[in-house]
């Protein structure tokens, strides 16, 4: 073999492999080889895509895609309505990349499998399953990491841009519980490792969408009065009986009152 031989060096072929991002949690954004996705310029193009996204594990008939969208429309019109809006789908992913991203099999869709995917959506539910393992286990610091995870994940609403999208109402109500109850137990967490200001930050959090979660206000109220802000804890527990009234016209429960009771005469809670 010749030296020319031996220094030759045939082309390597380059595979390309678009790498998608979706955010779902909060306001609704994709990124396609780091380049985003324009998700605002049509409202059917932005909830087709993110239906797809959100169901991206199986194919998506196009029968359930007509009812899901355009359920009182003939079949005829709901077809043509499919039609464009996928249309709109594909011209917006074609933006900015060239490879194929969507695909369809037979009266089917979903993404292409030469494509990388990952989803905000998927992402925090696993963490939050990771954490309860934890819990379950007994590692309290692999928890802690879990569920800290799923809290930076969880960015707001899943689907925010559009609320009132039918599709999105029972995923986006499942999530939110999801969430208040990993960051609840995030606090329970701290609580127990004397981590009052990690805990009394996501408890506000958590009453920022949950406002009459009765348990975050006594863990609220915890963290205050282990730090040894008792007017804070009187005060936490007046916002809880005002949620509470207004809201529901309900006073707080027992337990509730008990914890005020003690935090009035001076007693600190057990935390």
């Amino acid at each position: 073999m010749t030296a020319a031989a031996l220094t030759h060096r045939w082309p390597v072929p380059v595979y390309s492999e678009p790498s998608l991002c979706a955010r779902l949690l909060g306001p609704f954004r994709v990124t396609l080889d780091g380049r985003a996705v324009d998700t605002l310029s049509s409202r059917r193009t932005r909830n087709v895509l993110a239906y797809l996204l959100t169901h991206r594990r199986v194919p998506v008939p196009r029968d359930v895609l007509m009812n899901v969208f355009w359920p009182r429309a003939e079949p005829h019109a709901a077809r043509n309505c499919l039609h464009v809006a996928l249309a709109g789908v594909r011209r917006e992913l074609r933006r900015v990349s060239p490879e194929p991203v969507l695909r369809r099999a037979h009266d089917t869709y979903l993404v292409a499998e030469s494509v990388s995917v990952w989803v905000d959506v998927e992402d925090f539910e696993q963490r939050c399953r990771d954490g309860r393992r934890a819990e379950q286990a007994g590692d309290a610091s692999a928890a802690i990491r879990a569920y800290e995870a799923a809290a930076q994940l969880y960015d707001g609403d899943f689907f925010a841009d559009d609320p009132y999208a039918d599709w999105a109402i029972p995923t986006r109500d499942a999530l939110r519980l999801l969430a208040v109850d990993t960051q609840s137990r995030l606090v329970d967490l701290y609580l127990r490792r004397g981590a009052y200001g990690p805990a009394a930050h996501v408890a506000r959090s958590i009453l920022g969408t949950d406002p009459c979660n009765e348990l975050v206000h006594r863990q609220l109220m915890s963290c205050y009065a282990a730090m040894g802000q008792l007017h804070l804890a009187l005060g936490q527990y007046r916002r809880c009986a005002d949620a509470l009234w207004s809201t529901f016209r309900v006073r707080p429960t027992s337990e509730t009152r008990r914890m005020y009771a003690r935090l009035w005469a001076g007693e600190a809670p057990a935390v």
